[in-house]
């Protein structure tokens, strides 16, 4: 897959993402902390996933993995398809990027940690304000 074509990918997934937390239920402050974290540690790894070794990349997806699935099932507590879907398209751009980082054996160029930084900066940011979005939302 092109670098090009990941993109293009990722940047529909983020507009999904705009949308997905607009049209249901009240804005949560702990689903709210939770993309920030989540958000935190995506760039962690890219910044891992920039340098050499593989040690340090393993954990990171080791601790992102358990993050995500703590979000996934909070947001199966709230009974909220929309927030899972939301979920799953962050997931997938992760899953995006960790999985090139493995297949290419060796680290992130620094072009390409820029691209691959910039697509989860607008992915997190729109899914961010996408519950910002949400009815009773203290986020101005």
């Amino acid at each position: 897959m092109s670098i090009f074509r990941f993109a293009r990918t990722c940047l529909l997934a983020s507009l999904l993402l705009l949308t997905a937390c607009t049209f249901t239920g009240n804005y949560n402050s702990d689903a709210h902390r939770q993309l920030v974290m989540l958000q935190a540690l995506h760039m962690q790894f890219i910044d891992d996933a920039a340098l050499p070794g593989e040690e340090k990349v393993v954990s990171d997806d080791r601790e992102m993995r358990l993050q995500f699935r703590t979000a996934q099932l909070f947001a199966e507590s709230l009974g909220d398809p929309l927030r899972l879907k939301n979920m799953e398209a962050i997931n997938t751009i992760y899953q995006s990027q960790y999985q090139r980082r493995m297949q290419q054996n060796r680290p992130f160029r620094p072009k390409q940690a820029a691209l691959f930084r910039q697509q989860a900066t607008l992915a997190w940011q729109q899914a961010i304000y996408g519950e910002c979005l949400r009815p009773r939302s203290p986020c101005k």
